[in-house]
């Protein structure tokens, strides 16, 4: 019970953190430098002064949602063996870990590396890994996000109730 409230207590902590971080970056993504004006395809163009700093963020969020995934995946696959007998190892952990491993690794294969061009024939994105990496990255939030509905729906219809 000890160990439950640390945990508790940890996870609200990092959230509260991480929501506080979030919120500056937004503050300083809107609120400084967003008057900022560029003029870029015969347009005058918004040029926020911390797009690079969101950018960064947003990666991080992204990496460490992914790093959070594989270890808690890992780390109760570990628990499950360690802790329970055979008859007891039954969960969803390890086919969540399973299944966002292989969406990851199949959004790689389907990531298109080709150059993104603007409107007037110039090219805009030329970096191979920053192509890969944010195909890999919407992919995968397109297929989880699916799968999260359908579970979603599929809890509502009482699929997922506990057999006794």
């Amino acid at each position: 019970m000890k160990n439950e409230n640390k945990q508790i207590k940890a996870s609200s902590w990092a959230l509260g953190i991480l929501f506080v971080l979030s919120a500056v970056v937004l503050v300083l993504f809107f609120g400084v430098g967003y008057g900022n004006k560029t003029y870029m395809n015969q347009k005058n163009l918004t040029d926020p002064q911390y797009t690079g700093l969101l950018l960064i963020w947003l990666y991080s969020l992204v990496g460490l949602c992914i790093l959070a995934v594989l270890g808690f995946g890992i780390a109760s696959a570990i628990r499950n063996l360690k802790y329970k007998t055979k008859g007891q190892r039954t969960g969803f952990a390890g086919w969540v870990f399973l299944f966002t491993f292989a969406t990851v690794g199949v959004s790689y294969f389907l990531a298109d590396t080709s150059k993104v061009l603007l409107g007037d024939g110039k090219t805009w994105a030329t970096d191979v890994t920053d192509l890969t990496l944010s195909d890999v990255c919407l992919y995968s939030i397109y297929a989880l996000f699916l799968v999260a509905i359908l579970c979603a729906l599929l809890s509502m219809c009482g699929i997922f109730k506990a057999r006794k």
